[in-house]
């Protein structure tokens, strides 16, 4: 590759929405120094060489998204996967950042946790059927609110044969594992504990401290 190649890969890296915005939106809703410094240590720089960017790139992926560790292995070709369960109804459950635990200045945060049903198609699902999900929904969600702690803990509960493939942001793991499991039995689906797994990425633990619940920081969501 030549110096130009590489001037122009790297200012592609750098500028727009590319690279270095991901970076920026990650680390977005922080003011602590640590975690500032993490940030700069991501960011592409102008000056940086292919292997430095490599690196930088590599730490992000791997350090902070913990990409390496969510899972991407089935147990059959993933195009006859995808076409088993992406083409099923999906329903979805859009929620807001409660008004009072979002800082001054800041916008509501948002979250959504969604699922398939495996046991219709866009062919067998009848208005009838859906007036019924919509009554679990609104019984199972909104009759008595419910509410999740939002933080950069990663909840997963992958299980296909039920249209389940839950990626749930909280607070702790705890909090992903109590919502997780509310949503697998609010619809009517039996709780595999073997199933659930969490991923902690570098510096979560900032978002816990005991002062962050007395300033409301954490993102409660109804």
């Amino acid at each position: 590759m030549s110096i130009r190649d590489w001037a122009a890969i790297r200012r592609a890296l750098i500028n727009g929405d590319s690279y270095n915005s991901e970076v920026s939106a990650h680390f977005a809703d922080t003011t602590d120094p640590k975690r500032n410094a993490v940030k700069d240590i991501c960011l592409v720089q102008s000056n940086d060489s292919i292997l430095i960017a490599q690196q930088r790139i590599r730490f992000f992926r791997e350090e902070i998204q913990k990409t390496h560790l969510k899972p991407t292995i089935i147990g059959q070709p993933k195009i006859d996967f995808d076409a088993d369960v992406k083409y099923h109804p999906q329903v979805s459950i859009e929620f807001r950042q409660t008004l009072t635990s979002i800082p001054r200045g800041k916008y509501p945060k948002d979250a959504r946790i969604s699922w398939r049903l495996m046991n219709e198609t866009s062919e067998s699902l009848t208005f009838a059927k859906m007036n019924d999900v919509a009554a679990l929904v609104y019984q199972q969600f909104f009759s008595n609110r419910f509410s999740f702690k939002k933080g950069k803990v990663i909840g997963w509960y992958l299980s296909p044969s039920d249209g389940l493939a839950l990626q749930i942001y909280c607070l702790d793991a705890a909090e992903a594992e109590r919502v997780a499991k509310y949503v697998v039995q609010a619809i009517g689906k039996t709780w595999n504990n073997s199933i659930f797994k969490t991923t902690n990425p570098m510096y979560s633990s900032y978002y816990s401290y005991p002062h962050n619940y007395q300033n409301k920081q954490y993102l409660k969501f109804d």
